[in-house]
């Protein structure tokens, strides 16, 4: 894993502070991987010291399905974060 550097106008974490919102989802995603509901999952996120933690673990059986999700959740984000005018 390598450090990743803030473009200009953004910040990169550098607190400890437990953010409950993503535990409570972590918590949610987990609950549905145990009762066998979640079959796959793709995630990414950002660490306290700046560094990127990346993780994969599917058996889903239609690539283009996930692809096609990643490139909903790419343009959810964008739009999320940035309001739809950046």
């Amino acid at each position: 894993m390598g450090t990743v550097s803030a473009l200009p106008g953004s910040c990169v974490p550098g607190n400890r502070t437990v953010n409950t919102a993503l535990v409570e989802a972590l918590r949610e995603l987990l609950s549905r991987a145990t009762a066998g509901e979640l079959q796959s999952f793709i995630g990414t996120g950002f660490q306290a010291d700046g560094t990127r933690a990346a993780f994969w673990c599917d058996q889903h059986v239609n690539v283009y399905e996930m692809l096609g999700s990643l490139a909903w959740l790419q343009a959810e984000y964008i739009h999320k974060h940035t309001d739809g005018t950046r």
